[in-house]
């Protein structure tokens, strides 16, 4: 674009005037009119342009065989290529890869044609999952021949990435790339190769650029060998993320539409720049068991959390809110696509990456991360600000919307830019003068320019439905006609060409040529760039933390690698924000007593207890502050959930099926260091069947002695402590309440001991519910008749001893809920339901159920190691 001034030699001289015309030309130099006015064409806008959108495209790649799991994902605006470290994934649920999906989100999952069937009804089951912001990814099967290990390990091998050494051989790309991927890891070199295959052959329709190929700026690898599992109902149950869709069905589904509601990650959402609110979401989604990454960050939380680092962290935030995803800029860069606005970003990135570091240098005593900050390579990054600095002129950049280099960085581009600041007013003068010579129904002409044809002669079209001989006019070559203009080599416009030249295209292409050597400079030091970014990305996160801990006035835990959960006066991070008289309370496991099961009446408050538990646990192996007065935190591998039930049509499922499946996965991946929170399992059946199989999944927990897991449980069945196995790892625990008259007033703090009722019917008077209605449920509950009232019941059939469920309702009631038989129809382990179906038969019987050897061998072993123990201290 060239962009002229205005310059009056007298008062009859053309006046330059900056309005536009419907009709723009990019060309244009210059246009004149018959009332004498001439306008100089100027693209010049106010408006910034804003950055594209930040929505990422991935793609993933998953491998699955012999319960190892090897995944890669690459990131379509930014170039960037992960690769999973190869660990196990235990089938049917598949944890590991739902992690994975969780902190990818990706566009697209890449599976073998082959893949074994329940991994692939595990992946279906994910990326398909209907709720909030489901079924928005596609799975892609690919043909088994694109999994070949030596087409895949090929493949690898032709990968081009900017860290390699320059001007290298084959065979010293390939000793590179041996150093970057371990190719003794078979499962990620085939999920590796299949997925740069797949960009190669399908990347103009990803991309929608025929010219173009996918660029790799940077190689790396992750590992969830250190991550704690969660699985997906327990991040819902614990209100760790929760997704709104939009409202508009329009929108409803599309990536980037969703805004998050009241959940712990909303008050998280405290960072100053995107790259860092990115970041915090993947550190959520990745608690870790490493005792020095959580010391790491407590310590830089813990900085931040004093008064005499106020400052500092303000400008921290300040300088934080610059810092971009250099790597997607950098992918526009070296495609030579990047706008004036992605060069400034870029700058701006690297000069406050640099404030932050130095900074950082002044701090760094006090924390092992803001020392590691303060220990980059400043100068490379200055060195690349400074270079960029004094070569872009980005105020006049954004005027022309290209890359424009400053003055005095070349001479020979200064004198063609002089050459082309004085063609303006020589093209104001010829459109006059070319005017002049046209005949006098010709109300307007332009100058323009376009490459390959030098400068035209544009004349506005005088009348509709001109032939093309009264198109031609006297001493002008006919060019091309555009929309209402007629194009024409005038003999000024020939003497122009061969006076002036291609002075616009040579300014073009010398600036170009002054970019490509800018950008070789930023590419050679793009690895210390990248991971200086995230670091700062990992310092917005941190600084997020300390505010919300200072805010909420949260401790610092203790993290020990023994096994212990030791919380005083614990509160719950989001009953916080929507009370103000919240009643703290303490909780505390370890080795020799790691069972709590809780009793207390309806709405006394045992399941925000035990959810304040699993996120004070949670936010604790993330590295953040915690809500209580102190807290002592073991590592946890595991934390196992049974709170929420997630009905839906779509599942199959009824709620105790679903219920079933929660605790299923609990008893399967429990081990010593695994937190287990169960509420109210057993009350979607029969009294009977649902506490006869809480208390054989509950035996079956504390038969593992010091293998058991931490476990918080709460039930309405209060005789529970008859059907348990009697061991000093089990402590019963109570809400405390007081009574008004006929009605309990709690007070939400627990204490031990069990409670002789849920009290019902006093909390749903207290809630409102009509009183005729709860007088009539006393005297139902008293006599148990049913009088006024149709029975009905889904029929079923018995094949052997499992019932079809026919899914008809008919007159009756049924004589068995087939807890057992549906519990061992979904997987449940059969010692646990043959123990449970024995203590139902004893309940029925009203009689103990028969001793079970291995539970008395055990206690008997239990028992004589506490005697010695005691003999010992005494």
């Amino acid at each position: 674009m060239i962009n002229g001034s205005s310059n009056d030699a007298s008062t009859n001289a053309p006046r330059i005037s900056s309005s536009e015309t419907n009709q723009r030309d990019p060309f244009v130099i210059s246009r004149c009119r018959r009332n004498n006015e001439v306008t100089v064409n100027n693209d010049d806008t106010n408006n910034d342009s804003t950055e594209e959108t930040d929505v990422e495209e991935k793609l993933l790649t998953i491998y699955c065989r012999a319960g190892k799991l090897g995944a890669a994902y690459y990131t379509i605006q930014t170039g960037e290529l992960h690769i999973l470290e190869e660990l196990p994934d235990r089938a049917p649920e598949f944890l590991m890869f739902r992690n994975l999906f969780r902190q990818v989100e990706p566009l697209q999952v890449l599976l073998d044609g082959r893949t074994q069937s329940a991994f692939v009804s595990a992946v279906k089951k994910t990326v398909f999952a209907d709720g909030e912001g489901g079924g928005k990814c596609k799975l892609v099967f690919l043909a088994s021949k694109e999994y070949s290990f030596e087409a895949c390990k090929r493949r690898i091998y032709l990968l081009s990435l900017p860290t390699e050494p320059k001007n290298c051989t084959d065979e010293e790309r390939t000793l590179f790339l041996r150093t970057v991927i371990d190719f003794n890891q078979t499962q990620t070199v085939h999920a590796l190769g299949a997925l740069l295959k797949y960009l190669d052959l399908n990347w103009s329709n990803l991309n929608l650029d025929l010219q173009s190929k996918p660029q790799f700026l940077s190689l790396r690898r992750i590992s969830l060998k250190d991550i704690v599992t969660i699985d997906e109902d327990t991040y819902r149950g614990l209100q760790i993320f929760s997704t709104i869709s939009h409202p508009s069905n329009f929108k409803k589904g599309v990536q980037g539409s969703n805004k998050e509601g009241l959940s712990l990650f909303y008050i998280f959402s405290k960072c100053s720049s995107k790259v860092g609110q990115k970041m915090m979401r993947v550190l959520m989604q990745h608690p870790t068991t490493n005792l020095e990454t959580i010391k790491r960050r407590q310590d830089a939380v813990e900085f931040f959390m004093k008064p005499q680092s106020d400052t500092i962290m303000r400008n921290m935030c300040s300088s934080l809110r610059f810092i971009k995803n250099v790597n997607g800029i950098l992918t526009k860069i070296k495609e030579l696509s990047a706008k004036p606005y992605q060069w400034k970003s870029l700058y701006n990135t690297l000069y406050n990456a640099v404030l932050i570091c130095e900074m950082c240098e002044n701090v760094g005593k006090y924390s092992e991360f803001l020392e590691q900050l303060a220990a980059f390579d400043n100068n490379k990054l200055y060195e690349m600000a400074l270079y960029m600095n004094r070569i872009i002129d980005f105020d006049l950049s954004k005027t022309e919307r290209k890359f424009t280099v400053k003055a005095g960085v070349d001479q020979e581009l200064d004198m063609k830019k002089q050459t082309m600041a004085s063609l303006h007013t020589l093209m104001s003068e010829t459109a006059k003068v070319e005017l002049e010579r046209l005949p006098l129904f010709v109300e307007e002409c332009t100058m323009l320019y376009m490459p390959h044809l030098g400068y035209l002669l544009g004349v506005k079209i005088w009348a509709e439905g001109l032939t093309m001989e009264e198109k031609q006019l006297p001493d002008m070559k006919f060019m091309f006609q555009n929309n209402d203009y007629i194009h024409y080599k005038s003999k000024g416009c020939e003497e122009l060409d061969v006076m002036i030249g291609d002075t616009y295209p040579e300014i073009v292409a010398h600036e170009t040529r002054i970019k490509l050597r800018l950008t070789a400079v930023i590419l050679d030091n793009l690895n210390t760039l990248a991971a200086c970014v995230d670091a700062c990305a990992e310092l917005d996160c941190l600084i997020a933390i300390a505010k919300v801990s200072i805010e909420y006035n949260f401790v610092r835990p203790t993290m020990s690698p023994e096994k212990i959960i030791d919380i005083k006066d614990g509160r719950h991070p989001l009953h916080i924000l929507t009370t103000d008289n919240f009643v703290p309370n303490d909780a505390q496991t370890s080795a020799g007593a790691c069972a709590r099961i809780l009793t207390g009446p309806n709405a006394s408050g045992k399941s925000v207890y035990m959810k304040m538990i699993g996120l004070i646990v949670y936010l604790a192996h993330i590295g953040s502050f915690v809500p209580a007065r102190t807290a002592t935190i073991g590592i946890i591998r595991h934390i196992r959930s049974r709170l929420q039930t997630a009905e839906c049509v779509a599942t199959h499922m009824s709620a105790f099926l679903i219920d079933l499946k929660q605790m299923e996965l609990a008893l399967q991946e429990s081990t010593s260091d695994s937190l287990i929170l169960i509420d109210e399992f057993g009350k979607g059946t029969s009294e009977v069947d649902g506490l006869s199989l809480l208390a054989a999944c509950l035996n079956t927990f504390l038969f593992q002695g010091d293998a058991c897991p931490h476990i918080f449980l709460s039930t309405h069945f209060l005789n529970i402590r008859e059907y348990i196995v009697e061991t000093p790892l089990v402590k019963f625990l109570r809400f405390e309440h007081v009574m008004d008259g006929d009605a309990p007033v709690f007070l939400f703090r627990v204490t031990e001991g069990c409670v002789d009722s849920s009290f019902a019917l006093q909390v749903a008077r207290a809630s409102g519910v009509d009183g005729g209605v709860l007088d009539r449920a006393s005297e139902v509950a008293d006599s148990m008749k049913y009088e006024g009232i149709l029975i009905v019941r889904f029929e079923n059939v018995m094949d052997g001893d499992a019932p079809v469920f026919l899914f008809r309702v008919t007159e009756g009631c049924v004589d068995s809920s087939f807890a057992l038989r549906v519990a061992r129809a979904s997987g449940v382990d059969g010692g646990v339901l043959d123990r449970a179906s024995e203590v139902a038969d004893s309940m029925k019987n009203n009689c103990l159920p028969p001793q079970n050897k291995k539970i008395t061998t055990k206690l008997k072993a239990f028992t004589e190691i506490i005697k010695s123990d005691l003999a010992e201290d005494i």
